[in-house]
């Protein structure tokens, strides 16, 4: 899996296709955000931070990775009339997560916001991809799905404030 999620990292196809097409891409899918998650919580457990508050983003995490996923589905499926499904549009998305544990190789070399900044980026990249694989979209139809997942992912977190 760590192989896939460099190549997924690395916007090839193939990490996107296997997990879209995986009798359990979604449960695996699901592991490799879970890990990512509590990879990036190892770090604020170790300076104190109660585990039962990391195991919360570690679950928040996991919700926002769905509502993601549902938004870029809705906008791709829906909008621009791509093919596909909601558990195939999760899985795609689920492999592109680990790009978020660059976010800890960034801190010492960059501040804060330019190290969002990369990671956001990033994670707009493989949104893309997934949208491209698991909804058959071409480029510019899965960057419009990508780029508005993401933005109103945004948007509703910060309406609900998770």
């Amino acid at each position: 899996m760590i192989s896939r999620a460099i190549n997924a990292a690395l916007l090839r196809r193939d990490p996107y296709l296997y997990m879209v097409v995986a009798s359990d891409g979604v449960a695996d899918g699901a592991i490799v955000v879970a890990l990512v998650w509590a990879i990036l919580m190892t770090p604020l457990v170790i300076d104190g931070i109660p585990v039962v508050s990391a195991a919360r983003i570690i679950l928040s995490g996991m919700f926002s990775w769905i509502i993601q996923s549902g938004l870029v589905y809705l906008i791709g499926r829906r909008l621009l009339e791509g093919y596909g499904s909601f558990p195939g549009v999760m899985a795609a998305t689920s492999i592109g997560t680990p790009v978020l544990l660059s976010s800890i190789a960034l801190a010492p070399f960059v501040d804060p916001d330019t190290a969002r900044l990369i990671v956001s980026v990033w994670l707009v990249l493989t949104l893309w991809m997934a949208a491209r694989v698991a909804l058959e979209l071409s480029r510019e139809k899965a960057a419009l799905a990508a780029v508005g997942g993401w933005v109103s992912f945004i948007v509703v977190s910060a309406l609900f404030r998770f």
